[in-house]
């Protein structure tokens, strides 16, 4: 199976750095797990901008307009699955699809999209007032497009219904000390209160009054910094829509990039086992109950042996995922935040 992964969220929050050191971890390798790309000269565009970063220390230019990588994901060789990449540019969530081809894809592709990882700026988060936090992150705007395309009961059904979010918190290592404490406690705490929409959803459709399953939205996030402890220095603080900047002081030291990826991976295949089991079960269920004449009208043609291959079909789906399901979730959990604690 191949999974869509779409990376965004609003400008300046450090998406291209965080895919730049993303590709540079897992294509060497990072606690057994790598990448492959399928286009060789992938990794090559990648890695010339994170080398003039670690070697010029000079910040790389942001992502310009839409961009969409195969690879696929092994751990210890042994393959586990295929995913498409998608990036923005930070503008295109702020823009109406009427005026921005950008903006009118990023809309396609998040409805389409098996798992979205959103990266929004810790310090900005933990420095300015919520209603300017939210304002900068575009958090009202990723909510309005994940409730427009996946939280509706209408945004799909099967493999489409549901999605797996996963907020990555970057440039945590400047964020003042009182939200470092505790493994990041107060960070996390103002994060969920900039991302409220998106929290408020997934809390209320864990209640056990909920019509829908808690597993359609695995939803987490982590702290994460590109440049490692003490490697940036606060050049100046943010104002407005200006962001605070800061100058490298020290070799990057990229410190829990890979979590949210493989997190995302992980949860969406564990999520897609979940569906298709509710998927065999629903069917044998549902035939159960039905006589042989209607049995005949919903097979449209199709004859009871083909029913029954099709049910083996999803059986060895099932099996074939559990094992990498298991493999990447227990790396990737052990150290996610969860959205809903």
């Amino acid at each position: 199976m191949s999974l869509k992964v779409t990376l965004f969220g609003g400008t300046g929050q450090g998406k291209t750095c965080y895919t730049l050191a993303l590709l540079y971890l897992m294509v060497d390798g990072v606690e057994g797990f790598r990448i492959e790309d399928e286009d060789v000269d992938t990794t090559t565009k990648y890695m010339k901008p994170w080398s003039d970063f670690v070697l010029e220390r000079r910040w790389p230019a942001p992502t310009m307009g839409r961009r969409e990588d195969l690879f696929k994901l092994y751990f210890q060789d042994q393959f586990i699955t295929e995913f498409r990449w998608v990036d923005y540019q930070g503008g295109a969530i702020n823009q109406p699809t009427d005026e921005s081809d950008a903006a009118a894809q990023l809309h396609a592709d998040i409805k389409e999209s098996n798992a979205v990882i959103i990266v929004a700026d810790a310090y900005t988060i933990a420095t300015r007032p919520l209603i300017e936090a939210r304002m900068l992150t575009s958090a009202p705007l990723i909510f309005h497009l994940l409730n427009s395309y996946k939280f509706k009961s209408t945004a799909g059904e099967g493999l489409l219904h549901g999605i797996t979010i996963t907020i990555v918190l970057t440039k945590s290592d400047a964020v003042p000390d009182e939200y470092k404490e505790n493994n990041y406690e107060k960070l996390y705490a103002k994060a969920r209160q900039v991302f409220q929409g998106i929290y408020d959803f997934v809390d209320e459709e864990r209640a056990k009054v909920s019509s829908i399953r808690p597993w359609l939205y695995p939803s987490a996030m982590l702290a994460v910094s590109i440049v490692g402890e003490g490697n940036a220095a606060l050049a100046s603080e943010g104002q407005g829509y200006q962001l605070a900047s800061f100058n490298l002081a020290g070799s990057p030291e990229p410190q829990n990039i890979q979590y949210p990826f493989l997190y995302a991976i992980g949860n969406e295949l564990d999520r897609t086992a979940l569906v298709l089991e509710e998927q065999a079960s629903d069917l044998e269920r549902r035939l159960l109950k039905l006589d042989k004449n209607v049995l005949a009208r919903i097979l449209r043609g199709r004859t009871i042996k083909q029913l029954h291959e099709e049910q083996q079909e999803l059986a060895r789906r099932l099996q074939e995922l559990e094992p990498k399901i298991r493999t990447v979730t227990k790396t990737a959990n052990k150290r996610m935040r969860a959205l809903v604690p």
